[in-house]
């Protein structure tokens, strides 16, 4: 956790420093809905549906923006809730925005990262994970503005770590939390707060 934070502040300071710029500073909170995973030996786990918290700092360049998003979802599976599950985010993101009204505007973009998935039961690993987002953003005065949004992330979950697994689903070793590429999906709602200076 704390390496991703420290890659994220000096990301955030990486995209400041070139000039004063319109940089936004948005504070997300809202919930992430999981899909369920395959282990490598065919056994489901659904991870349960939870809130979760999130930063970005973007830089604006006219109608665009780019920045580090930074999220932590803690969880659990459905069918043991002492098995926890805590998610970290690291994506660069991108996006394109287009006015609705005068103070109303709509976004969309793509975002491409890591995330960092830490449980009480077996080692912890980090997994490329990609995705969309799309939102609406509405100025109030002073920098400051609301929003919602939606994003989509999509994790591919193949284990780094030291686990030997046979094809034969029947044994019993040490493959309950062990993935060979499957696709974890998840969904983010979120309301957001933005201060631009």
């Amino acid at each position: 956790m704390k390496k991703l934070l420290c890659a994220a502040l000096v990301g955030a300071a990486f995209i400041s420093a070139p000039s004063f710029a319109d940089i936004g500073v948005t504070a997300y909170a809202g919930q992430t809905f999981s899909q369920t995973l395959t282990t490598s030996k065919g056994q489901e786990h659904e991870i349960a549906d939870d809130a979760h918290f999130a930063i970005s700092v973007d830089r604006h360049i006219n109608d665009t923006k780019y920045g580090i998003y930074y999220s932590f979802f803690g969880g659990e599976l459905e069918s043991n809730a002492q098995q926890k599950i805590d998610s970290e985010l690291l994506l660069f993101q991108s996006a394109v925005y287009r006015p609705v009204t005068e103070n109303l505007s709509a976004y969309a973009g793509a975002q491409l990262g890591a995330n960092y998935i830490t449980t009480n039961f077996v080692e912890k690993d980090t997994f490329f994970a990609s995705g969309l987002f799309a939102g609406v953003d509405y100025k109030l005065a002073g920098g400051l503005s609301v929003g919602s949004e939606l994003r989509w992330v999509a994790t591919i979950v193949k284990n780094s770590s030291k686990i030997s697994c046979d094809n034969d689903p029947t044994t019993d070793d040490g493959c309950g939390w062990h993935f060979d590429g499957d696709v974890l999906t998840q969904f983010q709602a979120s309301l957001n707060l933005t201060y631009r200076f």
